[in-house]
């Protein structure tokens, strides 16, 4: 029994190991991305790339999915906004949502009051300003992106599902890979970020029962 104990353990780090996640993660920061491993199946996370906007450790982790689509518009929501038929809505976590959050590379100058995530990276701010930038017409594709929803994680959650290797943490980014409006390529080019050693998670199948 002990044998065949023993051969369990090292078959498991085996199939670890073809995802390179037996490699050490960094630590999550604000700013970070985690990048979720090609093999977690939850509709929310599947897939997914989430900025975190806040790790205060003790009080927890909140980030926002950037590359989850819903099939409605700022429009279904708040009809009153000009040019809100344009705005698509993403869906940032299955926490509160019934609350909008928006992030933007348009700064304090365009955006008063919005809070700096990483540099070029903004979070929030004056909603005026935001009505006047859609009602102008500006472009939104590398610009700005709203949510519905956030992901949060209590105290330690997030350490133990990186200890599960449900996630590779992404801390150094070009902010274009966020507000990257084909989302389908997000996650396949922050997993190419962290080079050639992680071609097996993009070409790890999207559904392995069609194999």
């Amino acid at each position: 029994m002990r044998l065949l104990t023993n051969f369990a353990i090292k078959m498991d780090d085996l199939n670890l190991d073809i995802f390179n996640l037996l490699d050490t993660q960094p630590t999550p920061a604000r700013g970070s991305l985690l990048v979720a491993k090609p093999t977690v199946e939850d509709f929310c996370f599947k897939r997914s790339v989430t900025l975190i906007v806040d790790n205060g450790h003790e009080e927890g982790t909140m980030g926002l999915i950037v590359n989850r689509p819903t099939l409605i518009t700022l429009e279904n929501v708040m009809p009153e906004v000009e040019g809100a038929g344009r705005v698509p809505l993403y869906l940032g976590g299955p926490v509160g949502t019934n609350q909008l959050f928006f992030i933007h590379t348009l700064g304090a100058e365009v955006i008063p009051q919005s809070e700096q995530i990483v540099p070029g990276v903004f979070l929030g701010g004056d909603f005026e300003a935001i009505k006047m930038y859609l009602a102008s017409e500006e472009p939104l594709e590398g610009k700005i992106k709203f949510m519905i929803g956030y992901s949060g994680w209590s105290a330690g959650q997030l350490d133990d599902e990186l200890k599960r290797h449900d996630w590779a943490v992404l801390k150094s980014h070009a902010a274009s890979l966020i507000f990257d409006f084909q989302d389908q390529d997000v996650w396949d080019k922050a997993v190419a970020s962290f080079g050639e050693q992680y071609r097996m998670w993009r070409n790890w199948p999207d559904d392995v029962t069609m194999n």
